[in-house]
């Protein structure tokens, strides 16, 4: 049963001697959050007429479902993929917003991933729209809601990267999961990473690295393999 990643990881070993730098990426869409039950009670048209500009909405959080989905998907695949021989999570990147964050504490037992903070990066975040579903919280606040992540690489107190008046574009956010990459390839050493993200910005890495359109479900997980980008 071991043999697939055996092969998959004298496959990276293969590629890493010659000084190439590689990185195993494992995004994951985050569960379900209180923005997608309304959304599909209501339908798109109704929902971002009448909620998605509201406060209330305001960087939701996971519904019970949602916590309770991510704790059925992550762990008992993750422990069963680590018996069978994959390398072991080396480093937990999370988005800003609290879905990610929270999909990221349930999505993983302690001894599953390393004993040191997730990591939060704000390039990773859902796409900039003029809804408050995508907007985050203050610096404060996301601190003491989540204590026990690292927010050293977010600087603003308050969320510049949003506004109520511009909707990222196509080109835009592709540029931004290119920048992230970069960044990524910079300021985290480790190879074995997971990344807890969105739809819309994991949709526009698929696009920027492999040319496709793909959609990940809630909780889905979407694997890849990246030389310095």
């Amino acid at each position: 049963m071991a043999a697939p990643w055996n092969t998959f990881k004298h496959q990276i070993n293969v590629l890493t001697k010659s000084s190439r730098n590689v990185k195993v990426i494992y995004f994951v869409r985050h569960a379900q959050g209180y923005h997608n039950v309304v959304e599909e009670k209501y339908g798109v048209g109704r929902w971002e007429d009448e909620f998605a500009r509201t406060d209330e909405f305001l960087d939701p959080d996971l519904t019970p479902f949602g916590v309770e989905d991510a704790k059925s998907k992550g762990p008992p695949s993750v422990k069963a993929e680590l018996e069978r021989g994959m390398p072991p999570i080396e480093r937990v990147i999370v988005s800003p917003l609290s879905r990610a964050i929270q999909t990221a504490q349930s999505f993983f037992t302690k001894d599953q991933v390393p004993n040191q903070p997730f990591l939060c990066m704000k390039n990773c975040r859902e796409v900039f729209d003029c809804y408050t579903f995508d907007k985050r919280r203050s610096l404060l606040e996301i601190k003491q809601k989540f204590p026990d992540v690292d927010f050293s690489r977010v600087t603003d107190e308050e969320d510049l990267l949003w506004s109520p008046t511009h909707h990222e574009t196509e080109d835009e956010i592709r540029e931004r999961a290119r920048n992230f990459l970069s960044e990524l390839f910079d300021a985290v050493p480790e190879r074995y990473v997971v990344v807890v993200s969105h739809v819309c910005f994991i949709q526009a890495v698929c696009a920027v690295t492999m040319g496709i359109h793909f959609r990940p479900d809630n909780g889905e997980v979407v694997p890849l393999v990246l030389e310095t980008f």
